[in-house]
């Protein structure tokens, strides 16, 4: 026959009032936190599934903010290639009056050193730097792509590297325009060409001005179509950011249901172990009074 005695109840009532008191604690750092899940131990499977998934939000925040940079750069790289056709545009259509027999030497004067302008707005633009980045240098970012000594542009002093970003696990984009491609390529060297179209016109020669609107051209097909493809990668990245916010969203729904705790439910079991333990330490108390001739 088990024999109770009055240690054996009261350490019985000290752990249910122990137990029910640590229920009760754990119960109310639930409702405080918000969290179901203090520790690993709590529900190491949850845990495990909620670390899965603030990786993955962690992940879909980096390809989102590289989204968002990859769509800054190219905005300002779009409207750098915007002007650099306005300076085209202007030289071609200053050139093109610059091919008549009737101007005097003044306004052939007047027309050439437009042309020299745009020459110079071309410089410019094509070594923009955006955020300490030279856009049209290709991987070498930190130097300017063209330099000029007097009124003479170097050649292209950048490469030919295409440089590609991650906006998402399974797609990149195209960052950098190669600056050398674009104002050496099929028209030949567009500074070049400039000051070859403005000597012409200052020397009235309208076989020189005719080569130059050619090779112009040319570079303002060259530059069109780079534009071209810096707007459909632009287009691209919508439809990319609403993947990523639809992925983020998801994950965060399911690290939730992980780790977190219905509020009202968790509420209603911190009550119940307030009741538990106020039971217990009543219990122990009512023990406490019992004399021996309660056990007789």
């Amino acid at each position: 026959m088990y024999r109770v005695t009055n240690n054996t109840i009261f350490r019985n009532s000290l752990n249910d009032i122990q137990s029910t008191a640590e229920a009760f604690a754990r119960a109310q750092q639930q409702v405080s936190s918000g969290r179901r899940i203090q520790q690993a131990s709590d529900d190491p499977s949850a845990a495990a599934a909620g670390l899965r998934e603030r990786a993955e939000i962690r992940a879909t925040d980096r390809y989102r903010d590289a989204n968002d940079s990859v769509d800054s750069r190219l905005r300002v790289t779009d409207s750098v290639l915007s002007d650099i056709i306005s300076s085209i545009t202007t030289a071609q259509t200053k050139a093109a009056q610059g091919r008549t027999t009737i101007l005097t030497p003044a306004q052939r004067e007047a027309v050439a050193l437009e042309i020299e302008g745009a020459k110079e707005a071309i410089f410019t633009a094509i070594n923009t730097s955006y955020r300490g980045i030279y856009l049209f240098a290709g991987a070498d970012t930190s130097s300017a792509p063209y330099t000029k000594a007097g009124t003479t542009v170097s050649a292209y002093q950048g490469d030919s590297t295409v440089v590609q970003v991650d906006v998402s696990r399974t797609s990149s984009a195209a960052v950098t325009v190669d600056g050398g491609s674009l104002l050496q390529g099929g028209g030949g060297n567009v500074f070049q060409t400039l000051d070859a179209l403005a000597a012409a016109v200052r020397a009235g020669n309208m076989s020189g001005i005719d080569g130059g609107l050619q090779d112009l051209q040319a570079t303002f097909d060259s530059v069109t179509a780079a534009q071209g493809k810096v707007g459909a990668t632009l287009s691209a990245l919508p439809a990319e950011k609403l993947r990523l916010d639809e992925l983020r969203r998801a994950s965060d729904t399911r690290r939730s249901q992980a780790e977190e705790i219905s509020l009202a439910e968790a509420i209603s079991e911190m009550t119940r172990a307030q009741q538990a333990q106020q039971a217990a330490i009543a219990a122990a108390g009512q023990n406490q009074k019992r004399s021996l001739m309660d056990y007789l």
